[in-house]
This record gives structure tokens, sequence and C-alpha cells, in this order.
């Protein structure tokens, strides 16, 4: 296997035919493959990289070959294999889990890998900051391939955020020293005085009803109770 390298982003998946899936992964969604082992026609274990970011995969085994030809008769290790044979052999692969790795360019990917025969999802704009496309491997593994996009306005109070970095979902209204966004009463008092009674010159009460009004349409805020029993500031 030789030294191996630790990308930011690692993951390891257990395959039902690791050569399948590593011409998958090279051919047709563009990874490099970096190391395989023993080799590349056969692989038991092989590393493919894209922008840094790692996917690796194993060959699933049969229990007595990894406890005997692989592991020296290790026990335990016999025992964890015969665990893991079982629960591939009865579920499907990654139920509940989704795989994010970026690119540069989004939509030029999504066009690269469907002119590949890969089936992806048509990439869309999220609210949190990504435009991404959802693709699922031979085994039944999900990646959302995403690039970061530049948000056109707040997605806590609605405001234009013309100088924003890409990813980034509220704007420095909304957001305290290290980027996080600020608590509900936070927002609501700001856009309360602010916006409503500061540039729409309206009275306490009305500002406040029409602040819970306008926030309660915001993504960062979906389902928060128009007229809940928070209160801000004084009256």
């Amino acid at each position: 296997m030789g030294n191996t390298t630790m990308y930011p982003m690692s993951v390891i998946l257990t395959v039902r035919d690791a050569a399948k899936s590593v011409a998958y992964f090279r051919d047709k969604l563009g990874f490099q493959l970096e190391q395989s082992f023993p080799d590349a026609s056969k692989p038991m274990w092989a590393n493919l990289v894209m922008d840094g970011q790692s996917v690796m995969l194993g060959q699933m085994m049969d229990p007595s070959k990894a406890s005997g030809d692989m592991c020296g008769n290790d026990l335990e290790a016999k025992a964890e294999w015969e665990t893991l044979f079982k629960e591939m052999q009865g579920n499907k692969s990654g139920v509940g889990i989704q795989i994010y790795i970026a690119v540069k360019d989004i939509d030029a990917y999504h066009a690269t890998i469907t002119k590949n025969g890969v089936k992806a999802s048509t990439p869309r704009n999220q609210f949190y900051g990504l435009r991404d496309t959802h693709v699922q491997d031979p085994d039944g593994f999900r990646f959302v391939f995403y690039t970061a996009i530049k948000m056109a306005n707040c997605q806590s109070c609605g405001m234009p955020m013309k100088d924003a970095k890409p990813g980034a979902m509220y704007c420095e209204y909304c957001t305290d020293a290290k980027g996080n966004l600020k608590s509900w009463e936070t927002v609501l008092e700001g856009t309360t005085v602010g916006y409503f009674m500061g540039m729409q010159k309206m009275p306490r009460d009305k500002a406040e009803a029409a602040a819970r009004e306008h926030l309660s349409k915001m993504p960062a805020w979906h389902g928060r109770s128009k007229s809940g029993p928070e209160k801000v500031g004084s009256h």
C-alpha cells in the first residue's frame, strides 16, 4: 500500500466490486487513481483523489480470506470482517449518508459526467450558498458534488449582499465577529429597529409585526412563528 497521504476530506467505502468502482470514479467521475493494492487491475484497496479530496475504496472480503490471508489469523479481525460481511449482504450501502465533494465549476462538471453516462441531478442553487448535483455510485453511495456560490441576498434578513464571499449565507448585520448567525431575538430586534422603524418610519408595534412577517419568509427562520412569544426590546 505504501505511504498514504491524508487529505482534508477522506472517506473509505467498502464496495462489492473494487475494480468496477475504481473504473467508475476514475473514468466517469474524473478522479485520479493515486494508489492501488496490490495493483490497478485487481485492486483490493484504492485511493482516488480530486482536488485534494480522497475517496478510498476497499473490496468487500469473504470473512475466511480476510482473517486468514489478510489478517494473519487474527480472531478479532475475523469477527469484525464477519460482521461487516453480514451487514453488507442484507443492507443497502450508505443509507442516510451523503458525501460532499467540491469542484471548481459545477455546471461544467455536470456536463462532463453526464456525457460520460453518469446519472446526475440537474445542478441547483441551495439557500446555504452551494450549487450542487447529486450522484449515486454503483454500490449506492450518495455523493453531492458542489461549487460555492455568491448569494444575492442574506438568507436571514433578505438584505442584498453585493460583496459576499462564495458560500456566505448571511450579511454582516446578521452575523457575529466569527461569522456565526446571531440569535432570532437579535436579528428580530435589528430588523424591527433598523429597517422597519428607522427606514420605514413605522411605530414600534407595527414595526415588530412587520419584522416577524418578513423574517418568517427567510430560509434561516423558516417555520418560525410570525407572532411567537418572543418579545424584543422595550415598548
